[in-house]
């Protein structure tokens, strides 16, 4: 049959609508799937998923700045992985103090005191006490040995004194003693080696001196986490004679030298080489800070000379951090010595902190002595060291303490009273300065005279401490 135009047309539209059906059934059921599956589908992150996160689907509910809907918590993954950890510290106090020296006049007021054969030395540390036990960890300089029976018990020249000197010392609150200096040999091996022993009875750390030759020249203390590394070094005082070796006048004998850390001023490079190398095996083995005390310099000047100062510029050089030293038997100036390698290190001088205690005084040297009345007088330095978590430690605070030996006759004996300057001065009845009629007024002249050597440097270095902004302490 034949059909005409308009039947064909009619025809025709008919497949097209069918067509245009099927297809827009087609993409609904597909478009369908696609929003089904986007809000039902938990697998929706996975980076092979059909339609990414930016796109935006009609209906879906999803904005194209990926904004979330306004009951999902915010995602702050990325702020917390950013976030600084605060910096936190831990802090120490360490306490140093100058020369302890028996002469006969206090042990034989230690004899009175103890009775029945006992030496009792306790008194003379009793105004002290408190300072020194509030200290995290104290140090101070032993010039004497603990010969035992061996030797006599003596003052100078050859100084030997009782074991109960150090019930007294450890009464006080002291936790190191430093056994590098000119006496140390004054009853030669036996005593060298005997007063190290009682050291260690006695629970005392030291350095300065070995009990072998091969053991370590230095020390590395835990002060309730941080770790100070130390070093003691003594000048043989031999002016740089090296055939033979001596000190103190005391040839040292074949084999002993190895017992000590002295050094020699025409043998310097050898002693800076073995500085650097403990020094370097220390800060390997965790050392935080290098405190290095040293016996040095000529007695009875208040100024240091010039090889002192050579020898302090090295160890600031080789990384020291603070330098403490003794043997003149007064207190001499401070410094504060820059790095020569490095312009940002500094590293903080006391060049001697004087006598803590002896029987060396105004009286027994002479008033025309040089400077006899500052043999009365020492220093005790209070550094305030903190450890940061950032790794870098730090003298934060120095405080330097003046302090006086009182010195007068009692029934029993000649009584050495040691006192904090300032303190005793403010209050010279609680210090026992009212015992004579001389105590304040040659405390005051001492303290005077003390401060006047020692200046502003201390002060000068506190304000110059660049502290890192911290969240706490640890």
């Amino acid at each position: 049959m034949r059909m005409d135009a308009r039947s064909r047309r009619r025809r025709g539209g008919n497949n097209y609508t069918v067509v245009f059906v099927v297809v827009f059934v087609i993409w609904f059921i597909i478009v369908s799937g696609i929003i089904i599956s986007r809000r039902f589908d938990f697998g929706a992150n996975d980076t092979d998923s059909t339609i990414s996160e930016t796109e935006s689907v009609p209906g879906s509910g999803t904005e194209s700045d990926n904004t979330k809907d306004s009951d999902t918590e915010p995602d702050t993954t990325d702020a917390i992985a950013t976030e600084e950890a605060p910096v936190t510290y831990k802090e120490i106090t360490l306490l140093s103090a100058g020369d302890i020296m028996f002469h006969m006049a206090q042990i034989e007021y230690a004899k009175a005191a103890g009775g029945n054969g006992t030496y009792d030395f306790t008194n003379t540390f009793k105004y002290i006490k408190d300072l020194v036990s509030s200290a995290d960890y104290a140090v101070a300089n032993f010039e004497t040995t603990l010969a035992g029976d061996a030797y006599e018990y003596k003052g100078y020249p050859a100084f030997n004194s009782p074991d109960s000197t150090l019930d007294a010392i450890k009464d006080a609150g002291f936790d190191m003693l430093l056994f590098a200096n000119n006496h140390c040999y004054d009853t030669y091996k036996n005593g060298l080696i005997r007063t190290q022993e009682k050291f260690i009875d006695y629970g005392f750390d030291y350095i300065g001196a070995k009990l072998d030759p091969e053991n370590d020249g230095y020390l590395i203390v835990d002060i309730n986490g941080i770790k100070v590394g130390m070093l003691n070094y003594a000048d043989d005082l031999s002016g740089g004679i090296t055939e033979p070796r001596y000190i103190n006048g005391r040839v040292i004998r074949e084999g002993d030298l190895g017992y000590m850390n002295l050094y020699n001023l025409s043998l310097l490079d050898e002693f800076y080489n073995e500085v650097r190398e403990n020094i370097n095996t220390m800060r390997d083995n965790g050392a935080d800070i290098i405190i290095f005390y040293i016996h040095w310099g000529l007695e009875y000047k208040t100024k240091h000379n010039w090889y002192q100062e050579q020898v302090a510029q090295e160890l600031c050089n080789l990384g020291v951090d603070v330098i403490i030293g003794g043997h003149p038997h007064v207190v001499q100036d401070v410094a504060v010595l820059t790095n020569e390698h490095d312009s940002t290190k500094k590293t903080l001088c006391y060049y001697s902190l004087g006598n803590l205690v002896s029987n060396q005084n105004r009286v027994t040297l002479g008033e025309d002595f040089t400077n006899s009345r500052l043999t009365e007088g020492g220093l005790i330095v209070m550094l305030t060291i903190r450890l940061y978590s950032t790794g870098e430690c730090l003298v934060v605070k120095a405080e330097a303490i003046p302090t006086w030996v009182h010195r007068y006759k009692t029934n029993i004996g000649i009584v050495h009273e040691i006192v904090p300057a300032k303190a005793a001065l403010e209050n010279p009845e609680a210090y026992g300065l009212t015992a004579t009629s001389f105590g304040k007024k040659n405390a005051e002249e001492v303290y005077t005279a003390t401060l006047n050597i020692i200046g502003g440097v201390t002060e000068a270095f506190n304000e110059s401490v660049i502290l890192p902004a911290v969240g706490g302490v640890e």
